[in-house]
């Protein structure tokens, strides 16, 4: 029995032993979870950055507003969507080789674009940080060749006939003769009755498709997975345009330089083994999956379900508070521009020239009307009538294969209050307030002694920047200034909580209506701030900012109007047109909340300096500073007097100069200052005296939250010089440090300063 027992015993643990075995010969990576879990966060957070400043690049280059815009952006959602299905399933404990394959190659495309693609530095830098931690998943799940130029961890069966150098060359020439047919047709067009109708529109709908199906035929032949198909969907775009050519005879050279490219179209369909036949083509060209009586009776459904749709929601408007409202005429408009995108749908189903785009561009229209309804619950009848239209939009959807999300979408089209508020504005002094008045009516209780500090921190926060730019797409606002580099925020009115160093829960909530832009930030009352963008007629906008008066319960507003002078948001012209022109200055490069320690290399005293001088701190702590400069202002310099029985000065931060010769935006909290005899001296950064004795006590307070700080940034002017907004936000001492004593405050040359950085929190070393 005991024999027994044991053996059994034994038994046992060989297969719990041999199941650990199997379980760890079957886990796909070489490292630990640890060491997985780590990569997927990082390839996460970095591409999120990366996708913002790829945005920025875009917008910055000649690729804005072009089809090979839609391109990359595809290719970066296909990745990130591909990155969250590996992480989703590495944490079930489900992942294998063939996910990170499907990581890898969505990677790839990023790759090969970017390559091809001139792009800004930053956008490239970001994007190796994505590359590098790719390359370490690609060894921790043993997966072989390289993700940059070939398929990772897929077989692929050449299609076509010849060599790989002669579809590379057809490829290209076919490139070329597009562009030069395409400057043919427009002067062509530009001569012919067809200049600015319709038919001038299709034509050059038709051309950019194609374009769009050649780029993506080049972009996976040069990744090794183009197929037949891919060819069979360029040889499908040039049809619509050989129809065009057939039916409008334009000029010789149009009609000779379309000819040429037919041939090198026919060239390469022998190549790829697609039958094909341009009079009678062989394949089904229909975009869509379902028969045509199916789509029809869909779109009459539609149609017939949106006239009865706006009549109820007239009826639901009228007895509601949204009555003659802003709001009312926004949302009519979104139901006039759905019905023209569906009648276009339409019209071009029953011609037999729909495609998905077409598609798109109806569910882009009903997505605005969507968020409105989700918006403001309204009548019963009114919802029920838009759910039955949105169920024929599913159906819609699913016939012509178009993908769209109508909670979640990464991109949206701008409507006509988006429109309304975009634009580059430049300040209207005429109908803005004035505001030195204001600020001198808001100071006439506080002490003579202080009314200068008090003055120069108003109207840091409330002087208005002479050029605004803005961007409005849904939730997403995008805002820069004449005195500050361009920021993106959401608009989503979730408010966001942060936890301050000096236990306080500051609230921010960013919202959006049809009445404009809002932004709300409270619960610390040295730095709370309002501010509301609001639309106005003939082109011009108001921007309204509030703030606390320090040591009052009271507020101070001004209104400022600003005339469009642009309809779209022109970045460089208004970030190049403000105070910082003309230097070399780039934004923050130490990282928030950076500790450092500084050594004064200038006497600064209270008794010999004016406003305005100059001083220099070099950094000595910690190493990747060391040897760095700290260039900073003397902004107010104020001896012991019979008044205040104290001396004040108040010092401000404005660059920081690395051991490479660059320089860059710098702003910080003091959190100690101690002078060479070994006496430290009381800092305020809040820049209101709270000692009223000399002592070594340091008072200190925390800045307020980077997002916040850099939204406010982009609308004060910050013209005193401080580094409102990426600094530490909208508090009376932003940028500003004070430094107090009973006697003259003398700092001689080797000071130590004790520092907190404060910068927008994406902020990195990587320079």
């Amino acid at each position: 029995m005991r024999k027994q027992f044991i053996r059994m015993l034994l038994s046992t643990l060989f297969v719990a032993l041999l199941g650990g075995v199997i379980g760890a010969q079957n886990k796909p990576y070489r490292v630990t979870d640890r060491q997985v879990q780590l990569t997927l966060n990082s390839i996460e957070a970095r591409t999120d950055i990366f996708r913002r400043e790829l945005d920025k690049a875009l917008d910055a280059s000649k690729l804005d507003g072009t089809e090979r815009e839609n391109m990359i952006m595809s290719y970066v959602t296909d990745f990130e969507n591909a990155t969250d299905s590996l992480k989703q399933r590495f944490d079930s404990k489900k992942s294998v080789s063939s996910d990170v394959s499907t990581v890898l190659n969505a990677a790839g495309n990023i790759e090969r674009f970017i390559k091809t693609n001139r792009l800004n530095y930053r956008a490239r830098s970001y994007w190796n940080n994505v590359a590098a931690e790719l390359d370490k998943l690609q060894r921790y799940y043993g997966l072989t060749g390289s993700w940059r130029t070939t398929i990772v961890g897929n077989s692929y069966q050449v299609p076509y006939r010849v060599s790989d150098s002669q579809v590379s060359n057809l490829l290209t020439s076919i490139e070329t003769d597009t562009d030069i047919y395409k400057r043919s047709l427009n002067r062509a067009l530009d001569r012919s009755t067809l200049d600015g109708t319709k038919s001038e529109e299709s034509v050059l709908k038709y051309v950019g498709d194609f374009e769009l199906s050649t780029d993506q035929l080049k972009q996976k032949f040069d990744s090794k997975s183009s197929v037949a198909s891919d060819v069979q969907e360029v040889l499908n775009k040039a049809y619509f345009i050989d129809g065009f050519m057939k039916d409008y005879r334009l000029t010789n050279a149009a009609q000779r330089n379309w000819t040429s490219l037919k041939s090198k179209l026919d060239r390469l369909a022998t190549y790829y083994s697609v039958a094909w036949n341009w009079t009678n083509p062989t394949v089904d060209i229909n975009p869509y999956t379902a028969s045509d009586q199916a789509v029809r009776s869909t779109l009459a459904n539609i149609e017939s379900r949106t006239d009865v749709f706006r009549r109820e929601l007239a009826r639901a408007l009228d007895a509601s508070v949204l009555n003659n409202s802003r709001s009312e005429e926004a949302v009519n408009a979104y139901v006039n521009d759905f019905e023209g995108a569906t009648d276009r749908l339409k019209k071009n189903f029953e011609s037999r020239v729909s495609t998905s785009a077409d598609v798109q561009e109806v569910l882009n229209r009903a997505y605005y009307i969507d968020g409105f309804m989700r918006d403001y619950q309204l009548r019963q009848n009114a919802e029920r009538d838009w759910r039955l239209i949105r169920a024929d939009l599913e159906k819609l959807r699913g016939y012509y294969n178009v993908s769209f999300d109508w909670e979640n979408r990464q991109y949206v089209p701008m409507s006509r209050f988006d429109a309304m508020l975009t634009g580059t504005y430049r300040l209207n002094t005429a109908l803005s307030d004035n505001v030195s008045v204001v600020v001198d009516n808001a100071i006439k209780n506080y002490p003579v002694g202080q009314q200068n500090r008090y003055e120069r921190n108003l109207e840091r926060r409330l002087s208005s920047p002479a050029m605004i730019a803005l961007e409005k797409r849904d939730k997403m606002v995008s805002l820069a200034s004449s005195g500050s580099p361009q920021i993106t925020f959401d608009a989503d009115g979730i408010t966001r909580n942060e936890n301050l160093p000096n236990g306080r829960v500051v609230k921010l909530t960013a919202n959006t209506s049809y009445n404009g832009v809002s932004l709300n930030y409270e619960g610390d009352r040295m730095n709370d701030f309002y501010v509301n963008f609001i639309p106005l007629d003939n082109n011009r906008l108001r921007v309204v900012r509030r703030v606390y008066l320090e040591d009052k319960n009271e507020t101070v507003a001004v209104s400022s109007v600003y005339d469009k002078i642009n309809d779209i948001a022109q970045w460089s012209t208004v970030t190049n047109s403000g105070n910082t022109a003309g230097n070399s200055y780039e934004d923050f490069v130490v990282p928030n909340n950076t500790a450092l320690i500084a050594v004064l290399n200038d006497k600064i005293a209270t008794e010999t300096s004016k406003d305005g001088d100059v001083f220099t701190l070099t950094v000595t702590s910690p190493s990747q500073f060391n040897g760095t400069i700290i260039s900073g202002r003397v902004a107010d310099a104020e001896r012991s007097g019979r008044v205040t029985g104290r001396a004040n000065l108040s010092l401000e931060f404005d660059t920081i100069r690395l051991r490479n010769g660059k320089t860059y935006r710098f702003a910080g909290l003091v959190e100690e200052v101690k002078m060479t005899n070994g006496d430290t001296v009381s800092v305020n950064n809040e820049g209101t005296v709270r000692d009223g004795s000399q002592t070594t006590k340091t008072v200190t307070r925390a800045g307020i939250g980077a997002a916040i700080g850099a939204i406010i940034g982009a609308i004060a002017s910050g013209g005193k010089g401080a580094a409102i907004g990426a600094a530490i936000g909208a508090g009376a001492g932003a940028g500003t440090v004070v430094l107090q004593g009973r006697d003259d405050i003398n700092l001689e040359p080797g000071t130590e300063f004790k520092l907190t950085a404060t910068a927008p929190v994406n902020t990195a070393l990587n320079r």
